[in-house]
């Protein structure tokens, strides 16, 4: 889906999401400290004292313990663990904006999107007719079975785990009753079209239903588990079909239960089924996520990706899961993931070790995870003869496959070093090998993020103009005057936000400067940015000009010394005489060069 999220929507989502609401609704408990303003215990640190502070004028956030701030996206984001497209879904149906679709640059069919607003709410009735009929009948086959897997009542209710009535024609009737229509109902998937008579019938007649729910956190399916020993079909899982909202391959069951955990564990685990996945959740490790009951695929690899690089394969022991485990790296060594699986003991799967040994249990296993070349090395002797030269030969070119996957060069380097002293050949070898039938693969460069960039260094003096060029229209158009452009780049969030607020000033829009600001926190978070946002500036207006000049002085300063040692550094390294001449002049011209007295 294509969503055409502009600067209209971005705006009145943050006019209509109150965010001292919000975060009180993740049970920090904000005390009132003026008109406007509240203050509590921050959610993102451990503290006693409160320093986490909440404007509602201003619709921002900033604590002065951990530097975290923003608007209510970078709440939700931070939050959550999601990204911004998620975070501006999941806010705009919190507080009742529509984002329009957009098709190729244009608006979507409307119908379309009447259609698809249909399939939510078809989906989330029958959610909680499911689970309400679960909760009703205490004796019913569904309930007796949660009860022989030990899953508690509010397990099921937190998961979303119903039961559907056993008859042809209950989900019918009910859906009817809400006034569905039957097509309606065929598209959702929630009922079945005979082609010979075209009569209806209900899909998941007396099965357990697991409800799907997409990243947003919208019911859009149901996996429904037969309870029956020998079902008629033959199925032991029901899905729902494709339908407008449910595309089985690009949707990971339990995800809207994971993300925060994924990022305060900074790990995923992807199982098998649904209450594998569950039995990590009840273990204290709420990153389990799974497939919908089929082979993991590219598109759910690349969700995983967006939330962790980090990921632990938590599959069945057989030969079966050792296949799944290498159909997994298959796709996931392209995009640079640490993948690691868990082993077992005695072959059982997560759900059994939580129901035997507990958290304890599930905690000790995760502590002795293996690498996926370790899965890797086990099924060579099972396909190649490797006492024989030929078979060593054959078991090279298969690993050298996997290898040629990764695209990263450090990981190529240490798989290949790994895989030689696996198969017991030189490096060289297994490097001709990968090599023989492609290239090295080109270092592809990741989307950065705070775990793999180091942070510029933030000048002090740059933030101390930022907060003057916020504060008063005149202080941003002197420093346009003083500073030269190319000394304020966007290498970091506070000279990017000085060039906004510049670009206000000159321009007379310091009134879209606030909303300005807030955005770029979205994508760069930076605790200078936020507050001066925050907070108005401590710096009385008759006293702005004078720390304005110290400010632009400190700056020019340190630039001209950073200069010098960038010159010295080339001297140090440069070779012959006619190029040591060359720095010397150029650091000679650097040190005579006056700059510009900001006060004359």
């Amino acid at each position: 889906m294509n969503l055409d999220i502009n600067k209209d929507v971005i705006e009145e989502i943050r006019h209509r999401c109150d965010i001292a609401e919000l975060i009180s609704s993740f049970g920090v408990q904000l005390k009132r400290s003026g008109s406007s303003s509240f203050k509590g215990l921050c959610p993102f640190h451990q503290e006693k004292t409160p320093s986490f502070h909440v404007d509602t004028a201003r619709q921002s956030f900033h604590c002065f313990g951990c530097g975290k701030g923003g608007d209510v996206f970078r709440f939700f984001m931070d939050k959550e663990n999601v990204d911004f497209p998620n975070a501006a879904q999941i806010l705009a149906s919190r507080c009742g904006v529509l984002i329009p679709e957009k098709t190729n640059g244009k608006p979507a069919d409307p119908r379309k999107r009447d259609e698809r607003e249909r399939m939510f709410a078809i989906n989330a009735e029958f959610s909680n007719f499911f689970c309400r009929y679960l909760r009703d009948n205490p004796q019913s086959p569904a309930a007796r079975y949660l009860a022989s897997r030990n899953i508690p009542r509010e397990v099921a209710e937190k998961f979303r785990i119903g039961a559907v009535p056993d008859s042809w024609t209950a989900c019918r009737d009910y859906g009817r009753s809400l006034g569905f229509s039957d097509n309606d109902m065929v598209t959702a998937g929630i009922l079945r079209r005979k082609e010979e008579t075209g009569n209806v019938y209900d899909q998941f007649k007396g099965r357990l239903a697991f409800t799907i729910e997409n990243e947003q956190g919208k019911p859009v399916g149901f996996s429904a588990r037969t309870l029956e020993a020998k079902p008629l079909d033959g199925r032991k899982y029901v899905n729902t079909p494709e339908t407008p909202v449910f595309h089985k391959g690009s949707l990971l069951y339990a995800l809207p239960h994971a993300r925060q955990g994924i990022g305060k564990h900074k790990m995923a685990i992807l199982c098998e089924g649904q209450l594998d996945a569950i039995a990590f959740h009840r273990a204290g490790f709420d990153c389990a996520v799974a497939p919908l009951g089929t082979a993991f695929t590219p598109e759910q690899a690349k969700i995983i990706h967006r939330y962790s690089r980090n990921l632990i394969l938590a599959f069945d022991a057989d030969g079966a899961g050792k296949k799944a485990v290498l159909r997994a790296a298959e796709i996931l060594l392209p995009l640079s993931v640490d993948l690691k699986v868990l082993q077992i003991p005695g072959g059982k799967d997560p759900d059994e070790l939580f129901a035997n040994g507990g958290a304890e249990a599930v905690a000790n296993a995760l502590q002795h995870t293996t690498g996926w070349m370790n899965i890797l090395k086990n099924t060579l002797p099972e396909r190649f003869d490797l006492t024989s030269p030929v078979g060593r030969s054959q078991a090279a070119a298969f690993v050298a496959s996997f290898i040629r996957l990764v695209n990263n060069q450090v990981e190529l380097e240490v798989y290949t070093k790994e895989a030689a002293d696996m198969l017991e050949i030189s490096e060289n070898a297994m490097k001709a090998e990968i090599s023989g039938a492609s290239v090295y693969h080109p270092v592809i460069k990741h989307e950065e993020t705070p775990e793999n960039t180091a942070k510029p260094e933030i000048c002090a003096a740059m933030v101390t103009l930022l907060e003057l060029a916020v504060a008063d229209i005149n202080c941003g158009r002197a420093i346009a005057e003083l500073v030269p452009p190319e000394l304020i780049s966007d290498k970091n969030p506070v000279e990017a936000a000085l060039n906004l607020a510049i670009n206000a000033a000159l321009n007379d829009e310091m009134e879209s400067l606030a909303g300005q600001l807030k955005d770029l926190l979205i994508s760069s978070p930076s605790p200078e940015v936020s507050k001066i946002i925050h907070q108005p500036s401590a710096i009385m207006p008759d006293k702005r000009f004078k720390a304005l000049n110290e400010a632009v002085k400190e700056l020019l300063e340190s630039r001209k010394r950073l200069s010098q040692n960038e010159l010295l550094a080339k001297l140090r390294n440069a070779v012959s005489e006619e190029e040591k001449m060359s720095i010397l002049i150029e650091l000679q011209n650097a040190t005579q060069t006056t700059e510009r007295n900001p006060g004359e």
